[in-house]
């Protein structure tokens, strides 16, 4: 039964790895999904899993049409435009630093949310060039993730299934996440390094006008999203309800109110990949403690795992087998820095790729395996020292 589970884990993996934007291959993934279920293989798993993060992100997409409806993208791009001062380069690190500030504000996914109509908007109204900036912000949010607990719903499942600290994780974590993020930032921006030295129009300064009605209520909704984000794991909460209400309120007082965008291509893949990954059921527990080359070893096989089936049903399984210390740790920082590897690794990836559409760059798995294993291995290492 093992091998048919395999063969049908492979089914599902091959397909979203191989066109993930695709429909038809969410529905091959599903079907073999089905048939595990169908065999016995667990749902319930899977689902519980399913249900908080379409809800988050069904929230932080209206969310993120509720700010673009309202004017605040193009005056944040205009923001940054004049802060670059022409210059691609300062444009790609202003990028950076804003999808890394609202990674630890909204999340990974909330962050690449409001960040890409960012860029097209940078790229429509000034001619920056979008794809650095897109492959910048994917990898920053990725990589920048561990840094705190609501930085990325596996951080959370990790947390609540071990019983961390949020205190203790962010101790831990925050400097090996600042540092995978800087080294994903800057390889990116050594191999665009081209498209990075061109020039950025740059509009003249003009009187600054009062926010709208409309921005008002977008920059409030917004602020009060983050900060909902940002308390409910030091409060024990796992913050994907509480940002969804917040995002339901806000979207109820708008006096236009923005298309409720559900994500469920997405939302299908990540149940197809728990159910099938949960029906092999193969990994093996690691102790408790440590030395530095096996917690690279661990980070590795949990970071190669997390890119060929979406990290997020993987950490479920990881959190599971693990037990709370350095390991935990160690396999919180391969689900996040090692799924930048494949399109398919992370939720915020194809949701980033979503949002792009047409304009999205395409994610070459040769470019991001170096970056994504660089990132473990430098992030695994600050990790060790903090112990």
């Amino acid at each position: 039964m093992l091998i048919v589970h395999a063969i049908l884990a492979a089914i599902a993996i091959a397909a979203l790895a191989l066109r993930p934007r695709s429909g038809a291959a969410t529905l091959a993934a599903l079907a073999a999904a089905s048939a595990d279920a169908a065999l016995g293989a667990p749902v319930a798993p899977a689902l519980a899993v399913v249900a908080p993060l379409t809800a988050f992100l069904a929230a932080a997409l209206t969310l993120a049409a509720l700010v673009e409806r309202s004017g605040i993208a193009d005056r944040a791009a205009e923001a940054l435009a004049a802060g670059s001062r022409g210059s691609a380069l300062v444009l790609y690190a202003l990028v950076c630093a804003t999808c890394a500030a609202l990674t630890a504000a909204v999340s990974l996914d909330g962050a690449v949310v409001l960040v890409v109509p960012l860029l097209l908007a940078l790229s429509r109204r000034f001619g920056a060039p979008f794809a650095p900036l897109f492959l910048g912000a994917v990898i920053v949010a990725n990589a920048g993730s561990i840094a705190v607990p609501q930085g990325n719903p596996t951080n959370l499942v990790v947390i609540d299934r071990l019983e961390l600290s949020p205190a203790t994780f962010t101790l831990h974590m925050l400097v090996p996440g600042l540092a995978a993020a800087a080294l994903g930032a800057a390889g990116i921006a050594l191999a665009e390094r081209r498209a990075l030295a061109t020039r950025v129009v740059v509009v003249p300064d003009r009187e600054r006008t009062p926010l709208s009605a409309a921005e008002r209520h977008a920059a409030l909704a917004l602020a009060a999203a983050a900060l909902t984000a940002w308390a409910a794991p030091l409060l024990g909460v796992a913050p994907w309800w509480p940002f969804a209400a917040v995002v339901a309120l806000a979207t109820l007082t708008a006096r236009e109110r923005p298309r409720v965008v559900v994500p469920w291509r997405v939302a299908g893949q990540v149940a197809a990949l728990g159910v099938v990954i949960g029906a092999l059921g193969i990994a093996p527990p690691a102790p408790a403690h440590l030395a530095l080359p096996q917690l690279l070893l661990l980070a590795g096989a949990v970071a190669a795992a997390a890119a060929l089936a979406n990290n997020l049903p993987v950490s479920v399984s990881a959190a599971s087998l693990l037990a709370a210390g350095p390991p935990a740790y160690a396999a919180t920082i391969g689900l996040a820095v090692g799924s930048v590897a494949t399109p398919h690794g992370s939720v915020a990836t194809l949701i980033a790729s979503q949002i792009a559409g047409d304009a999205a760059p395409p994610l070459q798995a040769r470019r991001f395996v170096a970056l994504a294993a660089a990132g473990v291995v430098a992030a695994t290492a600050l990790l060790w020292l903090t112990f």
